[in-house]
């Protein structure tokens, strides 16, 4: 691997978040090695999210491979930082024009970044944008998503075309020139830094979920837009690092409310946090599980319960 020296700047810097999921990082990191063209300049910077041993060993050794192939930095924390804050760390490692906020489950399927770049300078007014996601299978997955107004969650996405007139889109159809949407998938984030740095970047109080919605609601509210430009392709396998559990699930509402609150004030995140508690009140008679989620929600899903509150700092090799 050839090391990220301070005073090099690129066209690009991917970040990646490994946790205990070396295998993906591994195939991720050769897949936008191979793919990439020598056209533009990039580096590559993982964070390793205080994994087990075996697994931090395993991603030392696989990326051994692309010694001097590509200028590469990985970043051992002894805490799990969350998605927010490990990619805030990862950005402290280089300096780049343009920084892709990449899942590590992701395999790029064509030359994405340099699309994405090319898209970028070519459309000064777009800070964000993102590939076209696809599964293992090869069928198109959704990539992008409404902002969720409040009206939304009262009279559904129908509404939706009404207020946006012909900006709307439909998230199921397939596209095959660039659209501008409301929020790109938290897996592929390409944004302009100069706009990533002056907004502040990720909000590092989300430990997991919500994080694309508010830095998408963040560079719309400055003024730039967002982009899902189907040309480039990237496979999403899912589910790499979370494992599902009543704990993940929580902490999605946690992230959700504390959202709200921040965007769009407490009164209508009291309003929000009464509909989640009766639709999770609703779905209480098929799974306990949601009847616990429901109490929690209704109590407020306070953030002193967030995952990010429970981290024991490992000690590392």
């Amino acid at each position: 691997m050839t090391q990220i020296t301070p005073n090099t700047e690129f066209d690009i810097a991917v970040i990646l978040i490994n946790y205990n999921s070396s295998s993906f990082t591994i195939e991720c990191v050769s897949s936008i090695l191979q793919q990439t063209s020598t056209d533009i300049s990039y580096g590559v910077v993982i964070i390793d999210n205080a994994s087990e041993d075996e697994d931090y060993i395993n991603l030392v050794n696989g990326l051994s491979q692309f010694d001097s192939k590509l200028p590469l930095h990985l970043f051992r924390s002894k805490i799990n930082t969350g998605f927010s804050a490990g990619n805030m760390l990862g950005i402290q490692f280089i300096t780049a024009k343009y920084y892709f906020f990449l899942n590590n489950d992701c395999l790029l399927q064509n030359d994405c970044l340099n699309i994405l770049y090319k898209f970028c300078e070519n459309n000064t007014e777009t800070a964000l944008c993102s590939p076209q996601l696809y599964n293992e299978n090869g069928e198109h997955q959704l990539c992008f998503d409404y902002f969720p107004f409040l009206i939304t969650k009262v009279l559904g996405l129908g509404i939706l075309k009404l207020t946006y007139g012909k900006r709307f889109i439909k998230r199921k159809a397939i596209y095959n020139k660039p659209v501008q949407v409301d929020v790109v998938s938290g897996s592929q984030m390409f944004v302009r830094s100069d706009v990533f740095n002056e907004i502040g970047g990720f909000d590092t109080n989300f430990f997991l979920y919500c994080e694309e919605e508010d830095i998408a609601l963040r560079v719309s509210r400055k003024g730039y837009s967002t982009y899902l430009v189907p040309e480039a392709k990237n496979i999403h396998k899912g589910g790499a690092s979370t494992v599902p559990s009543i704990d993940i699930k929580k902490e999605f509402y946690i992230s959700f409310l504390y959202f709200y609150r921040k965007h769009f004030g407490l009164f209508k995140q009291q309003i929000l946090k009464l509909i989640l508690t009766l639709r999770l009140l609703r779905k209480s008679f098929t799974s306990f599980d949601n009847f616990k989620i429901c109490i929690f929600v209704a109590s407020g899903a306070h953030f002193k319960h967030s995952l990010k509150h429970k981290q024991k700092i490992q000690k590392n090799l």
